[in-house]
């Protein structure tokens, strides 16, 4: 209960950092299934999904500002090493008003202890989108510190999200909040 008072301060001051939006997942593991909710300011989207093998699927519907988004992910883990881990993503997005394409990223995640509870997030999500008869990059770079519990953890963080040259785009700040049931 000591480390509570300063995970607040920490989740409920991240958005005032100066960032350009914010965003709030959670995320429920039960029987080897998975379900997610992410609210970001002019959307959100839900997911569902389990691991067939080594692979992980997920269906997800997205609400996003101007478009309705049906997303199919396959997420596969190619290295693990103790707070060291790096998977691959391939998804096709399906767009009710645009472009529907095939998108491929790298998912490198390092969560090392710090202290009692608290450990370190890095994320780092180089991605290639295929489509306008090209290849486009952007990128989900995250920097946090994660709360974990027996059965849940909370994770504030501040995200860089860039384009071409990994020029930022914007910054995001926001919670993930995960729950074993």
């Amino acid at each position: 209960m000591k480390y509570l008072t300063p995970l607040l301060f920490l989740v409920l001051s991240f958005p005032a950092l100066g960032s350009d939006q914010q965003e709030y997942n959670y995320k429920a593991k039960h029987d080897g299934w998975e379900y997610t909710f992410r609210h970001r300011e002019g959307g959100w989207h839900a997911e569902i999904g389990n691991k067939i093998g080594p692979v992980e699927v997920m269906y997800r519907y997205a609400d996003l500002v101007t478009t309705r988004e049906n997303r199919i992910k396959f997420t596969t883990e190619f290295y693990s090493y103790e707070d060291l881990t790096i998977e691959g993503r391939i998804e096709y997005r399906h767009f009710d008003n645009k472009e529907s394409h095939w998108r491929y990223r790298f998912i490198t995640e390092y969560t090392p202890h710090l202290y009692g509870p608290l450990h370190l997030y890095v994320k780092w999500q180089p991605r290639w989108s295929f489509k306008d008869d090209g290849t486009k990059f952007d990128a989900r770079d995250q920097l946090g510190i994660t709360y974990k519990q027996k059965t849940w953890k909370i994770t504030p963080f501040i995200e860089r999200k860039s384009t071409e040259g990994y020029d930022r785009k914007m910054t995001v700040t926001g919670v993930h909040a995960e729950w074993k049931l």
